[in-house]
């Protein structure tokens, strides 16, 4: 009791050196308040799942009528009832920018402005973007020709304190070190700000999120296409696992068909599921996601070397709520990653020999 007295004053003396401006920011409805941290570090709820099982392959769809999908994925995307909503991420990255920023080398566009020209089609444009990288995602769009800016819509997520393996603010020069939340932002983003139900009553019908880091999620109309014809809520694409893969994988946890990251397991090792989560997901805009991204995850970081600690929600909860179709997909058709400067670098020689990505 004492040493949980002893936290929580450490805790808010912190604070009292933390600026109104950062605290506005951290304690913005629908994230995660400084009081609502507090009581996750004081009292842990562990959501990790036991002896998760691997589907049986008839769970993953790797056929369609390409033709159909096509057809009928282009009408409503022709009528602007497909929002393409981007994950943008934040300001942290492993190649010295944010990835949305970063230009392909020898390919003249970076990530970002690559995933707007793949968004065909007449429907919104949305981008989920931390508060810090938000202005410089503007400047960046700005400065761009060739884009409808009709279209595009900035959408901000969410900041909370990064803490020290003490469960401490961590600082940097004085200045607390803030994280995006995790893509789990997406609902309260979407719900918050009236986007979704906005869309919804002007007659939209699905929308196609992508992280803007994998450079072969486009707005496919095949994908549109097969998402309706399979008549479901949300449909996730999956492709197969290599060994060095990190990221989620497709399991059966007493009989619900999930994405499962590895920190929600107890179990050792998820090398052995087939089924890789590529974070390309459809719903229809109908759905109720409020209730989502309620859910927080204690999840460890490596930085520069140092280890931080960090509460996220996933957008892999949408799997949990609502019963999702999962499509097998090929890897360099719909799933090409940057992890690294070296992905960087094949990007660009990838989208030069193969123009149908963009």
């Amino acid at each position: 009791m004492k040493s949980k007295q002893a936290l929580i004053e450490r805790f808010k003396k912190s604070l009292n050196v933390v600026s109104t401006s950062v605290r506005s920011v951290v304690n913005k409805p629908g994230g995660l308040s400084e009081n609502e941290l507090l009581d996750l570090i004081l009292n842990p709820v562990d959501y990790r799942v036991n002896l998760p099982e691997e589907p049986d392959d008839s769970v993953v769809i790797t056929n369609c009528d390409v033709e159909k999908c096509n057809e009928l994925g282009n009408e409503v995307l022709a009528r602007g009832e497909v929002a393409y909503c981007i994950l943008a991420g934040g300001m942290e990255t492993r190649i010295g920018e944010p990835k949305a920023l970063v230009r392909i080398p020898n390919f003249g566009m970076s990530l970002l402005t690559l995933k707007f020209f793949q968004a065909y089609g007449n429907g919104p444009i949305w981008v989920i973007a931390s508060p810090s990288l938000k202005n410089r995602i503007i400047d960046h769009i700005s400065s761009q020709s060739g884009l409808d800016l009709s279209r595009i819509r900035i959408i901000e997520q969410f900041e909370s304190y990064r803490l020290e393996p003490d469960n401490q603010i961590s600082f940097t020069d004085g200045e607390p070190n803030l994280y995006p939340c995790g893509h789990g932002d997406l609902f309260p983003a979407l719900t918050s700000t009236g986007t979704l139900k906005e869309f919804t009553e002007r007659g939209g019908r699905f929308v196609c999120v992508v992280n803007v880091d994998n450079a072969a999620a486009f707005l496919d109309p095949v994908s549109i296409g097969r998402h309706i014809i399979s008549n479901a809520n949300v449909s996730c694409e999956v492709v197969e696992k290599n060994a060095e893969d990190p990221g989620g994988v497709l399991c059966n946890i007493e009989g619900s068909h999930q994405i499962l990251e590895s920190f929600k397991t107890h179990a050792t090792d998820l090398a052995r599921f087939k089924w890789l989560n590529t974070n390309s997901i459809i719903f229809n805009s109908s759905l109720n996601i409020a209730p989502l991204g309620r859910t927080w995850h204690r999840v460890q970081k490596n930085i520069d070397g140092k280890l931080f600690i960090q509460y996220e929600r996933l957008l892999q909860e949408i799997t949990e709520a609502y019963d999702t179709i999962y499509f097998g997909v090929e890897r360099t058709k719909r799933f090409l990653p940057v992890k690294n400067l070296d992905d960087l670098k094949n990007i660009g020689k990838i989208l030069n020999a193969d123009l149908r990505l963009i």
